[in-house]
């Protein structure tokens, strides 16, 4: 697994290098980042991935005190940070996902029958009050006005803790428009599970014209085949959707090969709650004998670990405060803490073994504290990005994690209130002002 880490590390390093060489694709002038400077290129996109969230000041001088020389001011880190376009973040983080699937590392990662569990889910990221803000992202009016709001999409190797895919565009954009584009990254090898937002004809049809498998949820009144299947009572039954006029009006406009008499064949799975409430989920997973109904319960619960992701992202990396208040700035720091995202569980990972070890000798279960880590590795990120100490480092790191451990509790449940929503997100942007310490 060290080997694993390091060299993933040591193809992100060279995607940045190499990425100057691309200088038409990712910086906004040729002449950019020509100059002998302090706030070099590299710095730039390291300091963004240290994920700053106090005073701009503060961050950089404890940024520059790593390598023992003076920082530059925070206009300078302005100024320089809008040479270099989004979507260098967006690519250097599809990049970090394709070293960790690499065949050469594959079979060091979780499947469930041979699939990878690729959970898709939503959520609503609060911005801030700034015209140019509200123009690309929208957001929902009230009495007092407009509500600046974004919504973002995730994509989870449910079994293995990554983000895959990860989307973020205006508010009014629906779900199915994310969904739609993880699907076309997509393989017969994964397995996508989804929650009842996002069922629909149209994307299972989609589904199963490129062969990927998927378990949906459907809301119990989704159409008339799934209204009759609750009413009779049955554990599982092998249907067929049919069509409506609207779906196939959309659907004709994309050029998709459809009409009145297509069907679409689906199992339906009918699961019982602890709480006696009842779920059907729709899957293409049609062999009873290979999936068998009881199975099914299970694997769908394990798209909590999609939720999971989400909090750790708005929480713990408290993505909603930004370091800048430009829309560039906004799609830099998502795909920046996407980065993190990862590489935090890409070094959570390499400590299972040790963690494994540790649970032979407790009563209880144990769990690397997830908040706790995500500091410990701030801290040390630049050095991690350096060739010469990033083994000692990277040891370090798993020395630190496994010191910092919490006991699971299973069976755990928390009550959701969605007319609580706003306060379940911890920090929000402040456009005067940030924390110092």
């Amino acid at each position: 697994m060290r080997a694993k880490v390091l060299e993933i590390l040591s193809g992100m390093k060279s995607f940045l290098t190499e990425s100057l060489t691309q200088r038409e694709k990712y910086l906004t002038r040729c002449t950019a980042f020509t100059r002998n400077r302090i706030l070099t290129f590299e710095r730039l996109c390291l300091f963004l991935l240290v994920n700053a969230k106090r005073s701009l000041s503060i961050e950089l001088d404890d940024f520059y005190l790593q390598e023992g020389i003076l920082a530059c001011s925070k206009s300078a880190f302005s100024k320089a940070r809008y040479r270099v376009k989004r979507d260098l973040f967006r690519d250097w983080s599809k990049h970090m996902v394709s070293l960790i699937y690499d065949e050469r590392h594959k079979q060091k990662l979780r499947t469930w029958k041979h699939f990878y569990l690729k959970g898709v889910d939503g959520t609503t990221l609060y911005l801030f009050d700034d015209k140019e803000v509200a123009a690309e992202f929208g957001g929902s009016s009230n009495q007092f006005g407009l509500v600046v709001l974004g919504r973002a999409g995730f994509q989870v190797d449910l079994l293995n803790g990554y983000c895959c895919a990860a989307w973020m565009g205006p508010h009014k954009v629906g779900e199915p428009h994310f969904a739609m584009s993880f699907l076309e990254q997509s393989s017969e090898k994964d397995l996508l599970i989804y929650d009842r937002n996002f069922i629909s004809f149209e994307l299972i049809y989609k589904h199963l014209q490129k062969g990927v498998p998927f378990l949906m949820r459907a809301a119990l009144t989704f159409n008339k085949v799934v209204e009759r299947f609750v009413s009779s009572g049955k554990k599982q039954a092998i249907e067929y959707f049919s069509v409506t006029d609207e779906t196939l009006r959309s659907m004709k406009k994309q050029g998709l090969a459809v009409n009145k008499t297509t069907m679409l064949k689906v199992r339906l799975i009918r699961v019982e709650l602890d709480s006696g409430e009842i779920e059907v989920l729709a899957t293409n997973l049609l062999d009873r004998q290979k999936y068998p109904h009881k199975c099914f319960k299970e694997l769908y619960n394990k798209r909590w670990g999609c939720e999971t992701q989400i909090e750790k992202f708005k929480n713990k990396l408290q993505i909603e405060i930004f370091t800048g208040h430009k829309v560039e700035a906004i799609y830099q720091d998502f795909f920046a803490t996407l980065i993190l995202l990862n590489l935090h569980n890409l070094i959570v990972r390499s400590c299972e073994k040790q963690l494994e070890e540790k649970i032979e000798t407790k009563e209880n279960s144990v769990a690397i504290n997830q908040n706790v880590s995500i500091g410990l590795l701030k801290k040390r990120l630049v050095s991690l990005f350096a060739d010469h100490h990033a083994n000692m480092i990277f040891q370090e790191l798993k020395v630190l994690f496994l010191r910092h451990l919490e006991m699971v509790r299973p069976g755990r449940k928390y009550v959701r209130d969605p007319a609580r929503k706003r306060q379940r997100g911890k920090y929000q942007t402040y456009k005067n002002y940030r924390r110092a310490f």
